[in-house]
């Protein structure tokens, strides 16, 4: 099959999809069908095709594997190199796995990935191990994939370059049967921030975050919940995790804010991170001018490392599901 026939058939599964035909009245010849108005004939070939292509078109959807959160896509067209593909999450990150043919000879190492749906597209690392290459995707290329007709992937930079297309018929139920098998991130090597609302320091949150308060009760007549937690830091420092909550509307998906202030010594607090709610982790191990490194785990799942620079908090590195 070339790429033309692919996208037409990906498009008249489309329509078979949401146009569900009755074909018994079609049970006699052709030339009945054929003679009638073009209407009918058009019924009498959807007909047509549903038959005699069912297990084709089956093989065009996608499927999920039992039991796993991986997900079975149709096989590739406009490829001379990917043989198959699957669509794999593990602790929250989502890969796209692709197999190679024995003849796409390469090393093995790191690549950069383009996978397109529509108007979308998403530039990510990629990385080949043996005969295969898994393409990182964030989560923000779930939506269109769940809603998409085809996928373009196109991986680069190393000794051959490797192209396909795929249907995305079935995605959406796929996606939506596997996601909840995909295991949680292990986050033990990270020391967790849980603010407290009965915590001593949520009086001093209050008092920080006084104008957002004020702000909030305007916006929504209502009070948030505050909640905080404090954190020393070596060389006599501090820091104060504050959250907002109590309006997906005000607040955003997660109906929280964040906000964390540093103070060294006696000096007055400083606010140096902000954002929407978050779940919030202290890196022990790595840190940047005597400030711990922050690992914050995002509403959509998205892992962001904070790093102290010039004063305050800062997303050096961002890890979308171990994408780019």
């Amino acid at each position: 099959m070339n790429g033309e026939e692919a996208d037409f058939v990906s498009l008249f599964q489309v329509i078979l999809k949401n146009f569900k035909p009755d074909c018994s009245q079609y049970s006699g010849s052709w030339k009945f069908a054929m003679r009638s108005s073009s209407w009918p004939a058009a019924i009498f070939s959807a007909c047509l095709l549903a038959s005699v292509s069912g297990s084709a078109l089956a093989a065009e959807r996608w499927s999920s594997v039992e039991g796993q959160a991986t997900a079975q896509l149709p096989p590739p067209t406009r490829t001379k190199t990917i043989d198959s593909a699957q669509l794999n999450c593990a602790e929250q990150k989502w890969q796209l796995i692709l197999a190679l043919m024995p003849e796409a000879q390469g090393a093995n190492g790191d690549r950069r990935a383009i996978t397109s749906v529509g108007s979308e597209r998403f530039e990510t690392a990629a990385k080949r191990d043996g005969n295969s290459v898994a393409v990182d995707l964030p989560s923000d290329a779930l939506p269109p994939l769940r809603a998409g007709i085809r996928m373009d992937v196109s991986v680069t930079g190393g000794e051959i370059d490797h192209r396909a297309r795929f249907s995305l018929i079935g995605s959406r139920r796929t996606i939506d049967e596997i996601a909840p098998r995909c295991s949680k991130r292990d986050m033990s090597a990270y020391k967790a921030i849980l603010p407290g609302e009965l915590n001593p320091e949520a009086t001093l949150a209050r008092e920080l975050l006084a104008d957002e308060i004020k702000a909030f009760r305007s916006a929504t007549k209502s009070a948030p919940s505050v909640a905080a937690a404090l954190e020393p830091v070596d060389g006599g420092r501090r820091l104060l995790f504050a959250t907002l909550c109590g309006s997906s509307w005000y607040y955003g998906n997660s109906g929280c804010n964040m906000t964390i202030h540093a103070q060294s010594g006696n000096d007055d607090w400083t606010r140096v991170y902000e954002t929407e709610g978050v779940s919030m982790h202290i890196d022990p191990k790595s840190q940047s001018q005597g400030w711990p490194n922050l690992v914050a785990l995002t509403f959509d799942g998205d892992e962001i490392i904070w790093s102290w620079m010039g004063g305050s908090y800062q997303p050096p590195i961002v890890e979308e599901l171990r994408g780019g």
